[in-house]
């Protein structure tokens, strides 16, 4: 309900509306019983929804702090995450795994830079449905990792079912949506749902 001027009828304005409306209401003709009992039926209604709301936004910022201190533990941890872009990790790996729907008689996976240059690669022989991890080893000629950005995996010789890369995470935060937590990582934001280990 909204009175005169746009602000909110709160239960106090209501109260004094409805006193001064019986103090006024002509003698004669008075205020219909049926009709005050809808008004306050009404009323009770709007200002029970209003509550309800206000519970439940108190509850959701509750449940989204909480998902966000769960959250961060995986700050500093890689995490498994569907996709095809991988990041180097902290000892200068680049980590994922792709899940073969079928035997393989020959698998190829490639790491492409943002140039489409292949920087590694590797070839395995047969092999049987499921997951393939892999990893390559970035050192520069010292054997000190050496990062070379975020590089595109691709894969030949069979499709994949899906593609997973180990992603370092930096921080988290709350989706857009305000409906669960995010982490970040050099890959982009992972929301924790998609998350599908931890190392």
């Amino acid at each position: 309900m909204n009175a005169t001027g746009g602000g909110t009828l709160d239960q106090s304005s209501f109260l004094k509306l409805m006193t001064a409306q019986i103090k006024f209401q002509d003698p004669f003709k008075p205020v219909d019983n049926q009709q005050m009992v809808a008004q306050m039926a009404q009323f009770s209604s709007v200002a029970g929804i209003a509550e309800m709301n206000q519970s439940l936004k108190n509850i959701s910022e509750a449940f989204s702090t909480s998902r966000l201190s769960e959250a961060s533990q995986f700050i500093g941890k890689n995490v498994l995450a569907k996709g095809d872009v991988a990041a180097m990790d902290a000892n200068g790996l680049y980590r994922g795994e792709v899940v073969l729907p079928g035997s393989a008689d020959r698998l190829t996976i490639e790491l492409v830079d943002a140039d489409g240059r292949v920087v590694d690669s590797s070839t395995s022989g047969s092999l049987e449905a499921g997951p393939v991890p892999f990893a390559f080893k970035s050192v520069d000629e010292n054997g000190q990792p050496l990062n070379r950005g975020n590089l595109k995996v691709r894969v030949s010789g069979a499709i994949p079912s899906s593609t997973s890369t180990w992603l370092p995470v930096s921080a988290v935060g709350v989706s857009k949506s305000g409906s669960g937590a995010i982490l970040k990582t050099p890959a982009g934001q992972i929301d924790v749902a998609d998350v599908r280990g931890v190392g």
